[in-house]
């Protein structure tokens, strides 16, 4: 039944921009499109008619009845969302009013009234056929809704309860898909929801959101427990459960770290565990990005497999946190040779969660981090059209190439804001030499932003800012340093000297490029000017037959003065020759017979002579 997917790819394809008032409009066009479908319209003549809930008798007749229902309560949840970001107070500068307070609680209601009808219909698995994944997911939908709906009442306990629910089952649903579908589901709603819930009701925010959603979960739900225990065994595992296990399997805990020449003892078990965990995640990228030079694995999915390295790299660091605040609150001195020793590991492991998510970027930005920008390929349908021709191939339009520009931007934009957290850190500023190794990456990373930022102005035809981007691009990229070290099998921070050549010679090549273009447009634009450097504009005499309006002739430029000599266009002259000696049926002699010779008369010309002449029109003629 496709319900989890339907939602996200509904929502994908109108909030990109974040315009819920557009997804409003394209869930009601959808309705309208399912009822018609469904032989399910209002009748003709009544605007508003008493409609039943749907059965499972009518999902087992058409499955298209899901989705309507989901269709419905995406557009009550899409007008709710509307309201609330319009009325906030962040654009309106005023407190939301009780009456739109209560409209969004009332849509938020009828969302859940159709996702409450969805799993009435979707429950008699014999009548409809549904599998054991319909129904979760069509439970966790619910559980979505309920969520949102809690949360706008602020009651956190329970808003807890249905986002615990949901990313349960969602986290158990994504190990066994191969898509990242459920995977942004949790990271753009659901965790922040529940994290957000639980500072609210004072929970520490050391706490894993695993942790919490676990130890939230509704004990009413025994069926669907068993089902996600099903569907992953280590489900219901908490953090420390998990790390116990992995670092049962990684052997040999790490005991020292090393950054920048340094070596530190690990004396917190926690930090060491995190850190094999990373080395393990690490060992599976490493064959995920096998996978994808060989093109078994899409882009996608090799960006997700950097998550796992991530999440450990940042428990790690967490782990040293609540180490330093431990012994700072025991009175212990920063001079102190443990804390020294943990603010080295805290630089060093969060140098190391940059340098995953910066790689993670690299990955989404394309091929060559984003260097090229090839059209993507346009799906077309395979059915032959009517008339037997060709179909053609659609062109990608222009909206959807600035649309991919934007979303390399943000990456940009990510991929610097980690660089300048790196700075932040302990001991970073102090170490000259690294700085201007970041400093070098950044003006990378820089150069490819205003080269993303430069074409979508090349796409809107705007030389001039188009050459002044890629000028800037090319600056960037001559300050730019490639890493001392060869770069990994995997994505990171290291910038090799291959890469920082081939950007710097594209980026040459599309300046020169560009800078031609632009001297073209100002010559043509010097060729189209008069004497006084005015815009050209033909004379009145030459411009009669455009059929245009002029409110404010000049008067001074009806024609040509003094005419200069220019071609007209004209009649040539051989038609007005070949008129004489061209014989029409009827008026020459017969067939056979020799062409007159000229000068001379035959007798047949004579008479016609002698016969009146017919005239054309008016009395004109030849």
């Amino acid at each position: 039944m496709n319900i989890t997917k339907s939602v996200v790819s509904e929502r994908d394809r109108a909030l990109i921009g974040g315009e819920y008032n557009k997804y409003h409009a394209q869930s009601t066009r959808r309705i309208h499109t399912i009822r018609k479908r469904l032989g399910a319209t209002t009748p003709r003549g009544k605007k508003y008619a008493q409609r039943s809930p749907v059965t499972a008798q009518d999902v087992a007749k058409n499955a298209q009845w899901v989705q309507l229902l989901l269709a419905s309560a995406e557009r009550a949840w899409a007008d709710a969302m509307h309201m609330k970001s319009s009325q906030s107070p962040e654009n309106t500068q005023r407190p939301m009013q009780g009456s739109t307070k209560r409209q969004i609680v009332s849509r938020f209601r009828r969302a859940i009234t159709y996702a409450t009808n969805l799993i009435d219909a979707v429950q008699d698995q014999s009548t409809t056929g549904a599998t054991s994944q319909d129904i979760l997911e069509a439970k966790a939908y619910l559980s979505l809704l309920n969520g949102g709906f809690d949360f706008e009442r602020n009651r956190w306990a329970s808003c807890i309860q249905n986002y615990s629910f949901v990313r349960l089952v969602y986290t158990a649903l994504a190990n066994q898909a191969e898509t990242d579908l459920y995977q942004d589901l949790l990271e753009g709603t659901i965790d922040p929801s529940i994290r957000y819930a639980a500072y609210q009701e004072k929970l520490p925010r050391t706490k894993a959101i695993s942790d919490i959603a676990i130890e939230h979960f509704p004990s009413s739900e025994t069926d669907a427990r068993q089902q996600i225990a099903d569907a992953d065994v280590t489900a219901f595992e908490t953090t420390a459960e998990k790390a116990a296990a992995q670092a049962e399997g990684a052997g040999d805990l790490p005991t020292n770290i090393e950054w920048r020449g340094r070596t530190v003892k690990l004396e917190d078990a926690s930090i060491s565990q995190a850190l094999a965990t990373a080395k393990l995640n690490e060992d599976a990228l490493a064959e995920k990005v096998a996978s994808f030079k060989d093109g078994k694995t899409s882009a996608k999915d090799l960006a997700a497999a950097y998550d796992d390295i991530i999440n450990a790299r940042q428990d790690a660091a967490d782990a040293t946190k609540t180490a330093i605040d431990e012994l700072v609150a025991e009175g212990v001195d920063q001079g102190d040779p443990r804390i020294q020793g943990l603010q080295v590991t805290r630089t060093a492991v969060n140098y190391g969660v940059v340098e995953w998510r910066v790689g993670r970027n690299r990955v989404l930005c394309g091929d060559q981090d984003g260097l090229t920008f090839e059209p993507t390929k346009s799906r077309q349908t395979q059915k032959p059209r009517k008339d037997g021709k060709e179909r053609l191939v659609k062109h990608e339009p222009t909206g959807r190439k600035l649309a991919r520009l934007r979303e390399r931007v943000a990456l940009y934009d990510s991929i610097l804001q980690n660089l300048d957290a790196v700075k932040q850190l302990p001991g970073v500023m102090a170490d000259t030499t690294f700085v201007e190794e970041l400093n070098g990456k950044r003006a990378y990373f820089r150069a490819l932003k205003c080269l993303a930022v430069a074409r979508s102005h090349a796409i809107n035809a705007h030389i001039g800012n188009a050459l002044a981007l890629f000028a800037r691009s090319q600056e960037l990229a001559q300050h730019a340093k490639a890493s001392a070290s060869n770069a990994s099998a995997a994505l990171g921070l290291d910038v090799t000297q291959p890469q920082l050549k081939t950007l710097q010679a594209h980026l040459a090549s599309l300046a020169l490029q560009y800078r031609a273009l632009a001297d073209l447009k100002n010559t043509t634009a010097t060729f189209e000017k008069d004497a006084g450097g005015n815009p050209y504009q033909a004379p009145l005499l030459e411009r009669l037959q455009l059929n245009q309006y002029d409110d404010n002739v000049d008067l001074k430029n009806i024609v040509n003065y003094p005419p200069k000599m220019q071609p007209i266009p004209m009649q040539p002259l051989f038609f007005d020759l070949a008129w004489e000696y061209i014989q029409y049926p009827g008026k020459g002699p017969e067939t056979g017979s020799a062409a007159p010779v000229p000068g001379q008369q035959s007798t047949q010309q004579v008479k016609t002579e002698e016969a009146p002449k017919k005239r054309g029109w008016f009395g004109f003629g030849r």
